[in-house]
């Protein structure tokens, strides 16, 4: 698939649009499929013990980081300026479903009964992951890739892990700051490596393929809960060699076995991320991307309203999952595509705007 920007056919009108990447789509089918399947898996399954299936642990190890990243990538393509119009329209685009669903499912759940509204919204404010999280972490991606993007005029690509380290010393996890402190990397990586694709492109094969090779090696080992034997054994082996502390000077004291750590999350995700990258290219099935690509259009519309239809699962265990997979992603669809997309007011709240959409055709990356 040719990643280059679109040729407009006149030169001279500078266009805001984004231009269209098909692929981009593709994935982002994938992974909202994973979502709902992973959400059905939970709702599915005793409390706890989802944490332990096998096919649970693969999806968590790398579903939201794809989405982080894939976000990051779809503006590498956008032609804003990215100042405060920009950060309105996304405001406007994620901000106002993330707090409309959340007022939604206080009257649809049962929380109306077990708390007051004023208190339900405080600790949806302190607590974003109660919620639609990922709406408002996007969101605040965005605010950061701005920041970013102002600063590296100045001091260029060193501003990226400048306005992260920012953050993560931020000391605190409430508001979604810790979230962000978590997504900014595959956001701020997807962006980085979509916008100098290519630059990039000679060292697109090798990486890929080091991924096809790690990921179900290290995803093997992978737990939501807690770290692998590999990794938790380190600590005492750097201890006994007196490493368990790097000095950096007389202010920098690194925790060794901490930074250890926080390669190993990261390094799980991102091999999964260039694993699904790789085996949508090495497999190409037109079908699979038809269904993927047209699914990658309304991944909004699936996410926010998804849940809502697992009530409707039935059976012993996979036969649930099976159906709640099922009726998550068809009854959400189906809600935003011939109701919300529909009415305009509905649109504006529940979508962020999104209007109906002409499908394009999908063809598989060459």
């Amino acid at each position: 698939m040719n990643m280059e920007r679109a040729k407009t056919t006149k030169p001279a009108v500078k266009s805001t649009s984004k231009p269209y990447n098909a692929y981009l789509d593709v994935l982002k089918g994938f992974a909202i499929a994973m979502v709902v399947l992973g959400h059905s898996i939970q709702t599915s399954l005793p409390n706890g013990s989802y944490d332990d299936n096998i096919l649970f642990r693969i999806i968590y190890s790398f579903h939201m980081p794809l989405f982080m990243f894939l976000s990051g990538a779809a503006a590498a393509y956008s032609l804003r300026p990215m100042n405060w119009k920009f950060l309105q329209r996304k405001f406007n685009m994620l901000v106002i479903p993330f707090f409309a669903w959340y007022v939604v499912s206080y009257f649809l759940g049962d929380a109306y009964k077990l708390t007051s509204f004023p208190t339900y919204i405080h600790k949806f404010i302190v607590s974003p992951d109660n919620g639609l999280w990922f709406l408002w972490i996007l969101f605040l991606n965005f605010v950061a890739l701005a920041v970013i993007k102002k600063l590296s005029g100045r001091i260029g690509l060193i501003s990226y892990p400048l306005v992260w380290l920012a953050i993560f010393a931020v000391p605190t996890g409430q508001y979604g700051i810790g979230l962000v402190k978590w997504h900014l990397p595959f956001f701020a990586v997807g962006y980085l490596i979509f916008l100098y694709r290519e630059a990039l492109a000679r060292y697109r094969r090798p990486v890929l393929y080091l991924c096809a090779i790690s990921f179900p090696l290290l995803v093997a080992s992978w737990h939501r809960l807690y770290l692998p034997s590999v990794v938790t054994d380190l600590n005492v082996h750097l201890s006994a060699h007196h490493l368990a502390t790097i000095n950096i000077g007389d202010i920098i004291t690194l925790n060794t076995y901490q930074l250890a750590s926080m390669v190993y999350l990261y390094l799980v995700p991102f091999a999964g991320i260039g694993f699904f990258y790789w085996l949508f290219q090495v497999r190409p099935n037109k079908y699979v991307y038809s269904f993927f690509g047209f699914l990658g259009i309304y991944t909004l519309d699936i996410y926010v309203s998804q849940m809502y239809f697992f009530r409707f699962a039935f059976g012993p265990t996979w036969l649930a999952i099976t159906t709640g997979f099922i009726f998550g992603l068809v009854g959400s669809l189906a809600l935003g595509m011939f109701v919300l997309r529909r009415v305009p007011i509905l649109s504006t709240i529940f979508l962020g705007g999104r209007a109906k959409v002409v499908v394009p055709r999908i063809k598989p990356l060459s």
